[in-house]
């Protein structure tokens, strides 16, 4: 065999080993892919594009929590407190929530009090707490166990129980005191409330 031809030949051949060795089989993405990607957009503002993707996620697979937690945070960023309360009560319904337990207590504790449900906001506050006393959110770390703290003080004071309201006041500003048996003092807690929510 001519020696141009053998060259040409064995190029040929590994040529095509290389081009059939590399294609690759089409993957499907699973359910916490859908999720990642989610989540991806959320921190990226686009919080209807996550929509689409967390449903996704829970239309594969119904059971997976974290993708109702995605929801819940995406309506919540939009505004949407009533759908957003829907999506976290689905996802506290769900076997996995040990990673996300707090995530979905604490998010529907901020879309109830949305709500004006005083007593279940503080509820749900109050649980998160109780499974993660230091909690910081892990998707944004701006959103700690501080804001359960007001939403447990302002769930309080919109209950009128002025009193509890100020306990919880004092856990973020110990230095903080008014006579809440007075109107003055309510008041005074309530523009509290308001810098505090300012505040972080």
């Amino acid at each position: 065999m001519d020696r141009r031809l053998c060259i040409s030949l064995i190029l040929i051949v590994s040529l095509l080993v290389l081009i059939v060795g590399g294609c690759r089989t089409l993957v499907e993405p699973e359910t916490p892919d859908y999720v990642e990607y989610g989540w991806e957009l959320m921190a990226d503002s686009s919080y209807r594009e996550a929509i689409g993707q967390f449903e996704a996620g829970t239309d594969m697979n119904p059971s997976y929590a974290d993708g109702w937690n995605g929801l819940g945070w995406a309506y919540a960023r939009l505004g949407v407190a009533d759908t957003s309360e829907l999506r976290f009560t689905t996802a506290a319904t769900k076997s996995d929530t040990t990673i996300v337990g707090t995530e979905i207590l604490a998010g529907r504790s901020f879309a109830r009090l949305a709500l004006g449900q005083f007593s279940y906001a503080v509820s749900d506050a109050k649980g998160a707490l109780a499974l993660t006393p230091a909690w910081t959110f892990r998707r944004d770390i701006t959103i700690t166990y501080q804001h359960l703290y007001l939403t447990a003080a302002t769930g309080y004071y919109g209950q009128g129980k002025f009193d509890s309201c100020l306990v919880w006041v004092k856990q973020l500003d110990s230095s903080f005191n008014t006579d809440v048996a007075t109107l003055s003092g309510r008041s005074r807690l309530a523009a509290k409330l308001e810098a505090l929510k300012s505040g972080l």
